[in-house]
């Protein structure tokens, strides 16, 4: 949760119950970072049943995992990714993120990888696009941020 809070504003921090959740539903789906015996940083996924109109609904916030999540599903959602501060700029978002994915594609048949990200995160954005996602929607005021910043829903597929 230290991290989760040093990556996020108090208003768009997930709750440690939603947590929990994520871990005991999909485990694999969930990677901690940790450097020199220090949690470092962590990206939580589910797996979602591909849709190309995409109800923005879906993105809540504190969502209950379970009631989304689909074993069998065909597409990779990122729900949360956090490194904390003194490690940023240093690569390991990038390397969380391709660790997952190298993962969850040698154990599933995923078609696709889905994620929002807030407009104003450019640090995050680039290393998505970067990775070949593409801007698919925005959801207006999604993070109750101190700009209700829009979500970039984006997505790459595989």
């Amino acid at each position: 949760m230290l991290v989760e809070h040093d990556s996020f504003h108090k208003n768009i921090a997930e709750s440690r119950s939603v947590f929990f959740d994520r871990i005991k539903v999909f485990p694999e789906g969930f990677l901690v970072l940790e450097i020199d015996g220090e949690i470092a940083g962590y990206i939580s996924s589910e797996m979602w049943e591909h849709s190309e109109n995409i109800d923005a609904e879906r993105f809540c916030l504190n969502h209950t995992i379970s009631e989304v999540h689909i074993s069998g599903g065909s597409e990779l959602y990122i729900s949360s990714i956090g490194v904390i501060k003194k490690y940023r700029g240093k690569g390991y978002g990038k390397m969380l993120f391709s660790e997952l994915v190298e993962r969850i594609s040698s154990s599933y048949r995923i078609a696709s990888i889905i994620l929002i990200v807030s407009e104003n995160w450019d640090a995050a954005r680039k290393i998505y696009e970067n990775n070949g996602f593409l801007e698919i929607q925005r959801i207006n005021g999604f993070f109750e941020d101190d700009e209700n910043s829009d979500a970039i829903v984006m997505r790459k597929y595989l």
